[in-house]
Order: structure tokens, then C-alpha cells, then sequence
């Protein structure tokens, strides 16, 4: 494949009609696109697109797309939900912490109950005891029993 830049620089100069500046810019432009000839040609893989992508988003040509522009009530309505599912988890953590707390509290308060009603077990079975004596005659010493 010709070069048609050159060509056309040496059609020129055969007719004599170049002028310098034409031959700068003609040099340049043919330069140019040697150079983008002798370039190696770029590896188009994820990573590019993903740069691109990127940029885009850190630029905001992202959300100028039109597209975009047409989703915004939907991620609006996705966004509402999202704080409506995060509020409710912080909610329910909050409800089942209390659920927790009052459960270990009902267990405490079980174990008193039982503990109170032992001790009047106890005090009724030294009551009747007692009543039982006063019927026979015998009575009850306050003190530990002793020898005689």
C-alpha cells in the first residue's frame, strides 16, 4: 500500500507549484500517519472497557445518558426499598435484643419464685409443726436442743 501523502508531495513538487508551507503541513500529516501505522494496536480486553467505564462513571457521562435519565424513578423506588429493608433489620436486631433481655429476666425472676416458695414451704411445715406440739403439750425450744 502507497503512502498517499508522498505521492502527492512529488506530483507537487513536479509542477512546481509547493510552497513551504504546505510541504510543513504535508510532512507533518504524513508523519502522523506513519505513526499511526508503526503503532502497535492497543489490546482490547476487560481491563479497557472497564477503565472506560470507569471514566465514565467519575466523569458523570454516566448519568447524562439518557437511559440512565429513564431509570432514575425505578432506582429511586429500589433505593426506598433498600432503606426500608435496612431500617426494619435494625428494628428487628433492637426487638430481638429486648426479646432476650426480658426472657433472661422472666429466668431470674422463675428462680426467686421458686427459691421464695421453698422458704414458705419450710416456714409452714415448722407452722404445722408447731400447732401439732401446742395439741400434745409439747413446746418448741428457740435455741439448738442441749444435754443434760
Amino acid at each position: 500500500m502507497g503512502n498517499k501523502f508522498r505521492e502527492s508531495k512529488e506530483k507537487v513538487v513536479e509542477e512546481g507549484l509547493e510552497a513551504p508551507r504546505e510541504e510543513a503541513v504535508v510532512e507533518e500529516v504524513a508523519t502522523e500517519a506513519t505513526a499511526a501505522e508503526t503503532k502497535k494496536p492497543r489490546h482490547s480486553g476487560r481491563g479497557d472497557k472497564a477503565a472506560r467505564g470507569i471514566g465514565r462513571v467519575l466523569g458523570g457521562d454516566l448519568l447524562a445518558d439518557k437511559l440512565v435519565l429513564r431509570q432514575i424513578p425505578l432506582l429511586l423506588l429500589c433505593l426506598f426499598y433498600l432503606l426500608l429493608i435496612i431500617g426494619n433489620r435494625y428494628r428487628i436486631e433492637n426487638m430481638s435484643r429486648e426479646k432476650a433481655a426480658t426472657e433472661e429476666r422472666i429466668n431470674y425472676l422463675r428462680e426467686q419464685r421458686i427459691q421464695m416458695q421453698k422458704q414458705y414451704q419450710q416456714s409452714v411445715k415448722i407452722s404445722q409443726i408447731a400447732e401439732d406440739l401446742k395439741e400434745t403439750g409439747v413446746g418448741i425450744t428457740a435455741g439448738p436442743p442441749y444435754e443434760l
